[in-house]
């Protein structure tokens, strides 16, 4: 057995690295040793790839696959406000517009919600409209997820889209 962010996979699934160099890989590597040596074998499944940190006065995260550059038959959205200190970076199917993955830097998003829109295939369209569901800031924190609806707005004019669901007092 081998566990932690060193612990090397001998048949890695599809674009995963042997080597997950995550703080979390070792926790999950833990549970699945751990209910394995008590009797229930537990296959280890790291799911949906994401990874958050906070580096000095910067947060980021990263769920699903985001590359560098596109690769073919992707699109992406990108949103960067103004102070240039955060972003959302959506990578989608350019036909059905469905999400692949998300960067975003500046702003705390929900792990959980991200990991549910990437596995049920949600679209660009649904993730924005409800971006208030995965937004993590404390109450009180700046929003701007009608900031980059109305950017999504200009560049996608056949589509008018709105939040769903709105936080903290925009909400009453």
């Amino acid at each position: 057995y081998a566990a932690g962010d060193c612990a090397e996979l001998a048949s890695p699934e599809g674009e995963r690295n042997k080597i997950e160099q995550l703080w979390y890989t070792g926790r999950m590597h833990g549970k699945v040793l751990a209910k394995t040596l008590c009797g229930e074998r537990t296959a280890y499944d790291r799911g949906i790839w994401f990874n958050s940190a906070k580096f000095l006065d910067i947060e980021y995260q990263t769920y699903g696959y985001v590359s560098a550059k596109s690769r073919e038959g992707e699109a992406s959205f990108y949103w960067e406000h103004a102070d240039g200190r955060k972003c959302l970076h959506l990578v989608f199917d350019a036909k059905n517009h469905r999400v692949l993955g998300v960067n975003v830097f500046g702003i705390r998003m929900r792990h959980t919600v991200f990991e549910k829109w990437i596995a049920e295939n949600r679209t660009l369209e649904f993730v924005l409209e409800n971006l208030g569901e995965a937004n993590f800031d404390p109450e009180f924190f700046r929003e701007f997820e009608a900031e980059i609806i109305a950017l999504y707005n200009v560049q996608f004019p056949g589509q008018k889209l709105g939040l769903r669901r709105k936080r903290g007092l925009l909400k009453f």
